[in-house]
C-alpha cells in the first residue's frame, strides 16, 4: 500500500474495515448468470454504482447487453447510492478490496483523487476517438481532469431550471404559461403563491431558495459571484458583493423581528423550519412539489422522468432560472457522475475493456450505451453531440435543460479536495444567516476562513508527503 492509501486507510477506525468488507465486498457465488460465466472461463469484474432504484435497473440492463455481447468478461453491477458512497469508496480501496470500476459524483472525485486512489486515464481516453476532451460540453472536462491527469469517464451530468405548478399559479391569480424571469418577479410570485392556514402555519409555499435541498453555491454563482480565484485556488466569497447580494436575498424569505422593512413574501423562521421538516420523501407521490406543498422550485432534468412516475396527474412547467436583472445569463451544472477504474482494481484491463464498450457508439451505428442509459433515466449526456440527439432535443420540457448548457455560462461547483467541506460549510452559514443567529458578511466571512483553512491543510499535508 503506498503513502497515500496508507493515510486513507486511517480515514476510517482501523478496527471498522474487516467488519465493513465483509458486507461490501460481494461472495464469489453470484446469479446462476454469473456461476455460469465462471464455468466458461470468463473473468467477473465488480461494477459499484452510484445510482440506485430504477436508475441502477436500467444501468443493470446496459450491462446485461455487454455481458451477452461476448465471451471474456462478466460484470457484477451492484448499488451503493450515494449517501454512503464516501465511507465504502475509503474502505475497500484502503482494505486492498476495492470494485473494479465505480461511478462517483465529481465532488468526491475531486477529494479522492489527489490521494491517488484512482488510476489514471489518459493514456486509456487518448486511445478512444469518442472520447477526446473536446467531445464534452466545456464544464465537464475540469470535473474529471485535474492535477495533470484524468481520473474519471464523464457518464451524466446535469443542470437546474424553476419548475412550477400551473394549477397553482391559476389559483393565485397568476397566467399558469408564463414564469418568473427575474428574482424580483420570483420574490413576488411566491408572496401569492404562498398560502397560510387559519392557524398561521404554512399551507403552501409559493417558493424557498433552499427547497428541495441547500443550493448556495447556484445562487451566488447565478447572481453573477465568483466563489474561488482561478489562480490560488482560495475562496474568495467573502468580499464577493455578488455573493453577498444572494446570501440578503436568501434572508428576505425569514421574517426579521428587528426590521420594518420585510418582504411581503417573508415568513417566520420557526415556521419556516417546521415545514421544511414536513416535506415528503423526495423520491415518492410526498414530494412536496408533486403533493401542491411547493409551488414553485428548482429541479434537475430527471424530473422529466420522475413526475410521470409519481404524479402523473401534475401540470407543470419548466423554465431558466430567475437571475437578478443587468446580470449575464448562466446556467449551474451541479455535477457530473462519472466512472473511475479503483487503483488496486483486480482487474483494471478488463474494466478499461467494459468501458470501452460503454462509451462507443454500437458497431451496427447505434448511440452509445452511455448514450441509451442518459435517455433512460433522463439525465443529460456529457457529450455534446449526444445531447443533441433528437431524443433529448425533440422533448419540449428535457430541451429546455439541455438549451441551458449549449447557449449559455456554466457555472460549476469548486473542484478542489474540499468540495465536500465546502458545500457543508455554506450550507451551514446559510441556515445560520435564514434563521437569524448571524449576518451575511460574517457568515460568507467564517465560509472563507474555514475553508481556506482546511485547504492550506491538505496542500500542506500533500507537500510533506511528497518524495
Amino acid at each position: 500500500m503506498n503513502t497515500r492509501l496508507r493515510a486513507a486507510a486511517f480515514l476510517l477506525p482501523v478496527l471498522a474495515v474487516p467488519a465493513l468488507l465483509a458486507v461490501l465486498w460481494p461472495r464469489p457465488v453470484g446469479s446462476e448468470a454469473e456461476r455460469a460465466a465462471r464455468r466458461e472461463g470468463r473473468t467477473v469484474i465488480v461494477f459499484w454504482d452510484r445510482h440506485q432504484g430504477h436508475e441502477h435497473a436500467e444501468r443493470v440492463r446496459l450491462i446485461q447487453e455487454f455481458n451477452e455481447s461476448q465471451n471474456k468478461i462478466y460484470v457484477r453491477a451492484l448499488p451503493i447510492g450515494y449517501n454512503a458512497l464516501m465511507e465504502k469508496t475509503l474502505t475497500s480501496i484502503a482494505g486492498g478490496a476495492p470494485p473494479d470500476v465505480m461511478s462517483l459524483d465529481g465532488t468526491v472525485i475531486a477529494q479522492l483523487a489527489p490521494d491517488g486512489l484512482f488510476l489514471p486515464l489518459d493514456d486509456f481516453i487518448a486511445s478512444e476517438p469518442s472520447l477526446a476532451p473536446e467531445t464534452f460540453f466545456p464544464h465537464i472536462w475540469p470535473m474529471v481532469a485535474f492535477d495533470g491527469h484524468v481520473w474519471g469517464i464523464p457518464t451524466t451530468t446535469d443542470t437546474y431550471c424553476l419548475v412550477w405548478n400551473k394549477q397553482a399559479f391559476a389559483r393565485a391569480g397568476l397566467d399558469p404559461e408564463r414564469p418568473p424571469r427575474t428574482i424580483d418577479e420570483l420574490n413576488e410570485f411566491a408572496g401569492k403563491l404562498t398560502i397560510r392556514g387559519a392557524g398561521g402555519g404554512i399551507e403552501q409555499m409559493g417558493f424557498l431558495p433552499w427547497i428541495p435541498w441547500d443550493n448556495t453555491h447556484m445562487w451566488g454563482s447565478l447572481f453573477g459571484g465568483r466563489w474561488v480565484d482561478d489562480e490560488t485556488g482560495l475562496v474568495v466569497c467573502a468580499d464577493d458583493p455578488a455573493i453577498l447580494a444572494s446570501f440578503y436575498w436568501q434572508k428576505s424569505y425569514t421574517l426579521d423581528p428587528r426590521s420594518r422593512n420585510n418582504a411581503a413574501y417573508a415568513m417566520d423562521p420557526a415556521m419556516v423550519a417546521a415545514f421544511s421538516r414536513g416535506l415528503g420523501e423526495y423520491m415518492s407521490a410526498n414530494n412536496p412539489f408533486y403533493s401542491g406543498r411547493v409551488a414553485m422550485m428548482f429541479e434537475g432534468e430527471w424530473q422529466v422522468a420522475f413526475i410521470p412516475k409519481y404524479a402523473p396527474g401534475l401540470d407543470w412547467g419548466v423554465a431558466p432560472i430567475p437571475q437578478p436583472e443587468g446580470v449575464e445569463p448562466r446556467a449551474f451544472s451541479p455535477t457530473v457522475v462519472g466512472d473511475v477504474i479503483p487503483v488496486t482494481s483486480r482487474h483494471p484491463g478488463e474494466a478499461k475493456a467494459y468501458l470501452r464498450w460503454f462509451y462507443a457508439p454500437r458497431p451496427d451505428g447505434r448511440p452509445s450505451p452511455a448514450s441509451d442509459y442518459c435517455e433512460r433515466i433522463r439525465n443529460i449526456p456529457p457529450r455534446t453531440a449526444e445531447a443533441m440527439q433528437d431524443r433529448f432535443m425533440e422533448h419540449p420540457k428535457f430541451s429546455v435543460f439541455v438549451r441551458q448548457l449549449l447557449e449559455r455560462r456554466v457555472e460549476i461547483l469548486p473542484v478542489n479536495p474540499v468540495a465536500r467541506f465546502f458545500t457543508d460549510q455554506t450550507e451551514r452559514q446559510r441556515e445560520r444567516v435564514v434563521m437569524g443567529q448571524v449576518s451575511p458578511e460574517r457568515a460568507l466571512r467564517e465560509v472563507e476562513e474555514q475553508v481556506n483553512r482546511e485547504l492550506l491543510r491538505l496542500r500542506e499535508v500533500k507537500r510533506r508527503a511528497a518524495p
